[in-house]
Parts: C-alpha cells; sequence; structure tokens
C-alpha cells in the first residue's frame, strides 16, 4: 500500500511557508542545481510556445529548475490539446450524431471529456509548479541571510 494522506512537504518550503509545526526538517532531501529547465526536443510549436511564455514570465523566480523539465513538458503540451479541444467542441457544439447503428440520435461529444482530462491535468500541473495564485501565495521570500547569524545563513542555503 503507499503511502496515506498528503504529500510531504519539500524542505525549502517548509522553510518559505514557515514550519508551524516545529516537524524536524529533513537536512539530507536532495537539492536539484538552481538551473532553468531545457526545452526538450521533439514539442509541436505551440507547446514550445507555451514554454517560452512560462519560462519568460514564471523562469525568473527560481521556483522552476532543470529536473522539472518533464513536468514542465506535459504541462505545456497538455495546455495545447486543452486548447486544441475546447476550440473543436466550441465549433460543433456540446452535442453530436451518434453511430448510425444506434439510429444516429444525439449524445454528448467526446470532446468534453478531452476537454475536461487536460483541464484537470493542467490545473494539476499548475498547483505543482507554482503556477496558480494559491500555490504563489503560500511562498514568501526569505530574503537576503543576516552576515553575522550562521543559522540565517543556513536556513538560507
Amino acid at each position: 500500500m503507499g503511502r496515506r494522506g498528503p504529500p510531504p512537504t519539500p524542505t525549502k518550503l517548509k522553510l518559505l511557508r514557515g514550519n508551524p509545526g516545529k516537524r524536524p526538517l529533513n537536512r539530507q532531501e536532495p537539492t536539484p542545481a538552481a538551473n532553468l529547465p531545457v526545452r526538450p526536443d521533439g514539442m509541436s510549436e505551440a507547446s514550445q510556445a507555451v514554454w517560452d511564455r512560462i519560462l519568460r514570465d514564471y523562469g525568473q523566480t527560481g521556483v522552476l529548475t532543470g529536473v522539472d523539465a518533464a513536468g514542465l513538458r506535459i504541462f505545456c503540451e497538455a495546455v495545447v490539446r486543452y486548447e486544441y479541444a475546447a476550440t473543436r467542441l466550441e465549433q460543433s457544439g456540446p452535442l453530436v450524431r451518434g453511430a448510425e447503428r444506434r439510429g444516429g440520435e444525439l449524445v454528448k461529444n467526446p470532446l468534453h471529456q478531452i476537454v475536461r482530462d487536460n483541464a484537470d491535468l493542467v490545473r494539476a500541473f499548475a498547483r505543482e509548479l507554482g503556477f496558480t495564485p494559491a500555490a504563489r501565495s503560500a511562498l514568501t521570500s526569505l530574503g537576503k541571510p543576516d552576515e553575522n547569524d550562521p543559522l540565517a545563513e543556513w536556513l538560507a542555503r
């Protein structure tokens, strides 16, 4: 059986948000290099445009690192699929003719499911990557550490 409850909060987020429960910090948690993700090969032009927009608008925050490239790619491709399916759904309408073998009656447009699935995927990855206002509101800047305080310096790392 897998882990129960919400996923553990990364130590860096605990430091940014505060640790009101005073639970012990994981001092051996791996820390990825502070470099921006590199756009993977094979992405569509539309996905590349979403990628470039995200890095332009959010890359300087330091939240995204190179290890986030796969998650960011999934997010970008889901945004493009969502936009494509939503446009097609708007053009074709909420109901379409079903298969002739079933009498060709009106049925719910299958594009609804594609739009919903990709909207859920975009929402989940946006929350994980810090792209929503709620995700950002939980973060604060640590600021520059006091040079005379070794604990503040250690926490800032």
